[in-house]
């Protein structure tokens, strides 16, 4: 999913007159009668609509900004649990190898 700035083109610390700016510029290029029977101009034109209603409303927009906040906290824990993870995974498979190769060594197989 793409985020609404990036469909807009501006950066998260835009202000409201440039999220309008983008918004405008876009919308005059991608309008569907400037582009009739094009459904990758009319979807786009709705993309581009749908993120302004979100980055256009500021209410809707904080909103937007904490809900992206969360799943980047998440992402981020979540991350480093599987960190965590491979880093144990690697330490008891090392220690299994080191036991065997040892047992393996007082047996003479080896």
């Amino acid at each position: 999913m793409t985020s609404a700035y990036k469909t807009l083109g501006v950066s998260p610390a835009a202000d409201a007159k440039a999220i309008k700016a983008a918004f405008r510029r876009l919308a005059k290029q991608y309008h569907p009668d400037l582009h009739p029977g094009d459904r990758r101009a009319e979807q786009r034109f709705k993309d581009i609509s749908s993120a302004y209603e979100v980055l256009g409303n500021p209410l809707a927009r904080a909103q937007y900004d904490a809900m992206r906040a969360a799943l980047a906290a998440r992402a981020r824990q979540s991350f480093r649990a599987a960190a965590a993870t491979m880093a144990a995974s690697f330490l008891v498979t090392a220690s299994v190898g080191l036991f065997v190769g040892t047992w393996m060594l007082m047996e003479g197989i080896i």
